[in-house]
This record gives structure tokens, sequence and C-alpha cells, in this order.
């Protein structure tokens, strides 16, 4: 034997804690090696390790919590116990509705309940969901996917729902409109987890190459003391007064507009009635192409933190933004309008009368700064349109129902859009329940649409008795195929072709 063979046991703790930190061992074969020996089981404890082991899995979610108080190993643990609850309930779900063409909303309630103890409870469910739905084999569990999608969009709307509610609760000169934009793009798009990750990125890109265009026309700009990049405001709130004095001010628009029009090619989007894109701000940055609602939160955001103040102005048929460049003229005079649809070109008052001919409004009532909440409202039905012009196969009417429910958080007391949620739901034969309670809503706000709702009502109580009775007969009777054994080859499996 030889005598200078050492066995793994025998190495220092130190080694055998690097051994375990490779890619290779899963966590668990941590939990393995744990049940060896006493000696591996003392190292197998380390925070550090188990650590290494959560961000090997979740690269994504460490931001969330606070990496000096957390037990790694726990929190492992909650995550494989939660997957294991919802794998349960997804298989529960297809046996169930296996009959029902779409789940209404109440179905997916159940979901809130695992792991409810821990605070990050929902974070963790729409995390175990996405990992479920966007599985590497995209030919295995088909049928579990589709139910992890929609009930992945489920739990994203009750979590965005709560932070839309926390923003919409703060002062309006505090709304930062590139965060509303944010929050409404994640809402239209609740299976995409990250497709706001890239815009702070793509808006402090543009920032820094303002910065150096500053840099080029005036080199002793005030902006260019400052420390880069310049950060005037971190949360991208709405700027309500310039910083720099109007000269300063016009300077670093020239370059924002050489920027983002000429060297970066922003320009208005051809199919504004035709592509929901346009509304999406993630879309926006990445194709450089959008309706003039998105571009001015593109350009009063790039603005703001710079120092510049450019609030949105609701021009009949435009939307524009103003900036005060003559403090000491009076009333209108004093603005300045940009143009981002005609590369952020300057308009004096009298300009904008070619914008739209046969208009006169000497009132000047158009020049008030269009609250936050009514922009997102605007972006909102701008999506509806889209969706109701456009349903081919199905998928926009899903949309269509995904903007309604933003419009009910956003504007509660607006009747419109109650009504027409609740039809969608009924043509969806969906969220009965919540059917009946808009329409119970309707008719207190306004007696004058009982004649119209009283038919819907009796058509939902009647489609929510037929689910009901139906829910008892249609549940599949399932074997499983792995138990099958003369069976090779069962309706529904993936086909491939033998050489």
């Amino acid at each position: 034997m030889d005598h200078n063979y050492v066995h793994l046991d025998q190495l220092p703790s130190e080694i055998i804690e690097r051994i375990l930190f490779c890619d290779a061992l899963s966590y668990v074969d941590i939990c393995r090696l744990n049940c060896v020996s006493q000696n591996f089981n003392i190292v197998g404890k380390s925070n550090k390790l188990w650590r290494s082991k959560f961000l090997q899995i979740y690269p994504l979610s460490a931001s969330l919590y606070d990496s000096n108080n957390i037990d790694w190993r726990y929190e492992l643990q909650v995550r494989h116990n939660c997957r294991i609850s919802i794998l349960k309930k997804l298989q529960e779900m297809y046996i169930e509705f296996y009959y029902t063409d779409h789940v209404s909303n109440d179905q997916f309630s159940n979901f809130t309940n695992v792991c409810v103890d821990h605070p990050l409870s929902v974070q963790i469910i729409i995390d175990e969901l996405w990992r479920i739905m966007s599985d590497s084999d995209r030919y295995q569990s088909l049928t579990l996917k589709y139910y992890a999608r929609r009930a992945l969009k489920y739990m994203r709307h009750t979590y965005l729902e709560h932070i839309w509610q926390d923003f919409l609760s703060k002062d309006e000169s505090h709304i930062s409109l590139l965060k509303g934009a944010c929050l409404l793009s994640q809402w239209c798009q609740p299976t995409d987890l990250h497709c706001t990750n890239s815009i702070s990125e793509n808006i402090n890109a543009i920032v820094k190459m303002a910065v150096e265009e500053v840099k080029r026309i005036c080199p002793n700009h005030p902006l260019l003391k400052q420390k880069l990049p310049v950060m005037v405001n971190e949360n991208c709130e709405t700027l309500q007064n310039s910083v720099w004095d109007p000269h300063h001010c016009k300077i670093i628009l020239r370059a924002i507009n050489e920027v983002i029009f000429n060297k970066l090619k922003f320009c208005g989007s051809t199919d504004i009635f035709t592509c929901p894109e346009n509304n999406y701000i993630d879309k926006v940055l990445a194709s450089r192409s959008g309706i003039p609602l998105t571009l001015c939160i593109v350009y009063e955001t790039v603005a703001s933190q710079l120092g510049v103040s450019c609030l949105p102005i609701s021009y009949p048929g435009h939307f524009l933004l103003k900036w005060l460049e003559r403090p000491n003229f009076p009333g209108i005079d004093a603005y300045t309008f940009i143009d981002v649809c005609n590369k952020g070109a300057f308009k004096l008052v009298n300009d904008l009368i070619d914008l739209t001919p046969g208009h006169d409004d000497s009132s000047g009532s158009w020049i008030q700064v269009v609250p936050p909440l009514k922009i997102f409202t605007t972006m909102c039905w701008n999506l509806v349109e889209i969706a109701r012009q456009h349903d081919v196969d199905g998928r926009e009417l899903q949309n269509l129902c995904n903007v309604l429910e933003l419009l009910a958080v956003l504007t509660p007391a607006d009747i419109d859009h109650k009504l027409l949620l609740a039809r969608v739901y009924m043509h969806l034969c969906i969220n009965m329940t919540r059917v009946i309670s808009l329409l119970q809503e309707i008719t207190e706000q306004d007696p004058l649409y009982t004649g119209i709702v009283s038919y819907m009502y009796r058509s939902a109580i009647t489609a929510l008795e037929t689910q009901r009775v139906k829910a008892e007969v249609q549940k599949i009777k399932y074997q499983l195929r792995n138990q099958i054994f003369n069976v090779k080859f069962a309706v529904g499996m993936i086909m491939k072709h033998k050489k």
C-alpha cells in the first residue's frame, strides 16, 4: 500500500471546504456528504459554502437578501420545499381543469399560501414558477408549464398591485415617470421577469454620452464640475425646476438632441396603433422607436438627470415637453416646447399652430403639466385600442385583459374600463365572481347603467352555476405513463423520427 496516499477526510478542513465550492457539486451533494462523517458535517455547515450553492442556482435572487444576516442553508431548504409544493399544486390543476379552456384567477389564489411565513414568499413563488416555465428542455412537461405560466401571471400581478398602490400614494411631484413606465411594462409582460433589467443601464449610457457631448460643445459648462456620471436625481423623479440658468440648460438640451436623435437614431414609430411594444419602455429603449409619449419619458428622464426640467404637456394631437427658457416673460411666452417626434426641435407658441391646423386655443389650457397618473392611463388606453382592433389568435384578448386589470388599479372609480373588463371576463368564461362584483359596483356608481348591467348580471350568475356543476363532473382520470410498460408511444407525446 502506498503510505503517501491521503484520504479525503484526512485533508485539512479549509481544503475540503475549498473543494466543495466547486460548481460541479450541487447542494444535494453537500447534504449527502454531511451524512458521511462528523468532520464532513462540520465543514458542510459553512454559511459561506451554502451561499455559493444558493447563488449557483439563484444568481439573480441574492439582491433580495441582507447577506450579512442570512442562513443560506435554510433559504435553500425553503426554496426546495416551495418548489415541491408548487409542482404538486400544478399537477392537481391540470387534472382538475383539463376540460377548461381558461382558468379563473380564484383558482390560483392557493399559491399565495406556499411558504407564507417567509418575508419574501411572493418573490420566491414567482421565481420558482418562472424556473419551471423556462426549463431548458422545451419539449418536456408542457402541460405543467402551461399552468405555471398562468400561475406566474397571477402572482406577478398580485405582487405588482401592491407596488403600484405604494407608488401612486406619493405626491405627484415625487412620482417618477420612468418607474411608472417600468411598472407598466412589467404588468403587461408578466411572464418576462427580466424585461426591465437593462433600462437603467440604457438611460445611464445616454446620460454619459450627453455629458461627453456637453464637454465637446462647452468645455467650461458647470455640469462638468460635477462627479461623473452626473446623477442629479438618482431616483429619476421628474425635476420641477432646472438646476442651471437657461443658457446652460439649452446647451445640455442640444447635447441630448444630438445624442438621442442623431447618434442613437431614436425616432417616432409608424406603427402607433398596431404595435403594443411602442408603449413598453424597455422595448422602446431596445428598438429606439416609440410613440411620442414614451419618447418624452426617455427624454425627460435624461434631462432630469442632467439638471434640466422638461415637463410633459398634451397639446391637441401631440405630446410635447415644455422648458422654462424665458422666466421673465409672462404666461405661455416664457416656455420653449420640445417636439420629440421632430428630433427634439425647439418651438415657440406660434410654431405650434402648424402642428394642428385650424386649432386655436387662446386660453392656453393645454400648457398645464400632465399628471403622471394621466400619462399612465393614456398608455393603458392606447394598449386597449390596439388589443381591440387586432385580435387575431386570442393572444391580444389576453393582453386586453391584462391592461384592463391595470386600469382597475390605476383608476378604480372609472366605469368604462369596469364594463369592458366584465365583458372580456364573460367572453373568456373566467372570474365570474369578479364579474358580479364589477357589475354591482357599476350599478352603485351610476344607476343609469342598470339596464345594460342587468342582463350581464343574470348571464354571469347562470355561467357561475354552470361552472360549479361542471367542476364536479369533468375531472380527468389519469394513469402515469411510466406505469404502462407495454405502451411505447402514447397520445400527447412529442414524437421524434428515427433515422
